[in-house]
């Protein structure tokens, strides 16, 4: 029997897969990033730093999964880090004005949720998925361009971010909402699973389903994606509604790590799920990118500001860092591109 018939389908196209893996420019950054912290800081490759790695993963990744599938459509959503925080507000806000209905104090003494947390998560999903969907409309139906509808939507929801708070931070105790933040499963921290699990299944709708390929036709070229019949609006809408989700979902990660919840906590969040979205290869204009791709911008991202934290840079040169790196994707992704369709 001959070797050609010995191999499987799916080793044909693994091979094909990592070929392609190991010729990608962002595996070698990432490669080098590792290789460089490894050799200039002890601290860099040991399980504590690699922990901290994953679970900062786990939030601006989440950020930026919603936000590839916008950029898909050619639109953009400035609102998903002042709605991360927002959606746990209303969860603990809502809970806390419901306790005393029910005979029950849960905001005690010091401004601390004492309350069950599942019912906090699961109003937080709804506020995610109703913000996205507010910002669907407008952008979809009202023909708002996307940039001025979620800007109008951060600048308010920072301001309900302060009404709701009073200006003061929420803390948060409750057993299972430590466990996500800290909790490990086979060595891996439970926040960064649930990362990987809305990274594949967004993987398997976006790239695995025709209703997820609708998302490349309508940013590739809208019109001819309106002309083949395909219900645009419907899939813009669906794009930040899945957005606002995944912004939700950060924001459970995000404070189940900090124990507690602020008005002022993730500014500036947006900018760097944009940067993570385009290192990754998601085309500002529409049509290109992947959640896959977005996963190895993650992990650029994150272990690059890791190691420059570990050197003791500092956060204005990190933002510098982050400034460059921007720049510089948008340029060779831009290059990339013209070679590949010239």
């Amino acid at each position: 029997m001959s070797a050609v018939e010995l191999s499987s389908p799916s080793s044909s196209r693994v091979a094909p897969f990592l070929q392609g893996l190991l010729r990608d420019p962002i595996v070698w950054l990432i490669a080098i990033i590792f290789v460089v912290g490894a050799l200039t800081s002890e601290y860099y490759l040991t399980a504590l730093n690699l922990e901290n790695l994953m679970r900062n993963i786990a939030v601006i990744g989440l950020l930026s999964l919603g936000m590839t599938v916008v950029l898909l459509t050619g639109r953009i959503d400035l609102s998903v880090a002042a709605l991360m925080i927002f959606s746990i507000i209303v969860g603990v806000v809502v809970m806390a004005e419901l306790g005393p209905m029910l005979g029950s104090r849960w905001l005690v003494r010091g401004n601390t949720y004492a309350g069950p947390i599942v019912p906090v998560i699961l109003i937080a999903l709804a506020t995610g998925i109703v913000a996205g969907a507010i910002n669907g409309i407008g952008v979809a139906y009202f023909k708002v361009t996307s940039f001025i509808m979620t800007l109008v939507s951060l600048t308010a929801l920072r301001g309900f971010n302060y009404v709701l708070t009073n200006g003061h931070p929420y803390y948060l105790k409750a057993p299972f909402y430590g466990w996500i933040g800290d909790s490990k499963i086979f060595g891996m921290p439970v926040s960064f699973l649930i990362f990987l699990a809305v990274l594949l299944a967004l993987i398997a709708f976006v790239n695995g389903t025709v209703r997820g390929a609708r998302f490349y036709a309508i940013g590739g070229n809208e019109k001819a994606a309106l002309y083949a019949g395909i219900k645009t609006q419907r899939y813009v809408l669906l794009a930040y509604v899945i957005s606002g989700l995944c912004a939700a979902i950060a924001g459970i990660v995000f404070t189940a790590r900090l124990k507690s919840v602020d008005a002022p906590l993730a500014a500036g969040y947006e900018l760097t799920a944009i940067a993570i979205a385009v290192i990754g290869g998601t085309a500002l204009s529409g049509g290109f990118g992947s959640p896959w791709r977005t996963l190895l911008g993650s992990v650029a991202f994150a272990a690059g500001l890791n190691l420059l934290a570990i050197w003791g840079v500092g956060t204005w040169y990190q933002n510098l860092a982050i400034g460059i790196a921007l720049i510089a994707s948008v340029g060779l992704s831009k290059m990339s591109r013209k070679k590949t369709h010239p």
